[in-house]
C-alpha cells in the first residue's frame, strides 16, 4: 500500500515540486526584471504622448493668438473709421429744434 500511495500521489508532487522549484529560481528574477521594464516604458510612453499633446497644444493657441490680433486689428481699425464718420456726420446735424426733418426720440 506503501508503494502505491507514493506512485500515485508522492511521486508527480514531487515532481512538480522539484522541477518547478528549479525552473520558479532561475526565471524569477527575469521575470521581475522584464516586468519592471515593462512598466517602465509604459510610464514613459504615457509621458512621451503627454509631452506631444501639450506642444500640438502649445501651437494651436499660438496660432490662435496670432489670429485674434489680426481680429483685434482689424476692429480697431474699424472702429476709428466709424469715431471719423461719426465726426463728420456730426457737422451736418440739424440743431433747430422745429425742423420738421429731424428726428423725434421715443
Amino acid at each position: 500500500m506503501d508503494t502505491q500511495f507514493f506512485i500515485t500521489y508522492l511521486e508527480p508532487v514531487l515532481t512538480f515540486i522539484v522541477g518547478g522549484g528549479i525552473t520558479g529560481l532561475v526565471t524569477a528574477r527575469y521575470t521581475r526584471k522584464t516586468a519592471k521594464a515593462d512598466a517602465m516604458k509604459a510610464v514613459q510612453d504615457v509621458y512621451q504622448e503627454t509631452i506631444q499633446d501639450l506642444r500640438s497644444d502649445r501651437d494651436i493657441m499660438k496660432q490662435e493668438k496670432i489670429e485674434m490680433r489680426e481680429q483685434i486689428s482689424s476692429l480697431e481699425k474699424q472702429v476709428l473709421q466709424n469715431c471719423k464718420d461719426i465726426n463728420e456726420l456730426k457737422a451736418f446735424k440739424c440743431v433747430d429744434m422745429n425742423c420738421k426733418k429731424r428726428k423725434k426720440e421715443l
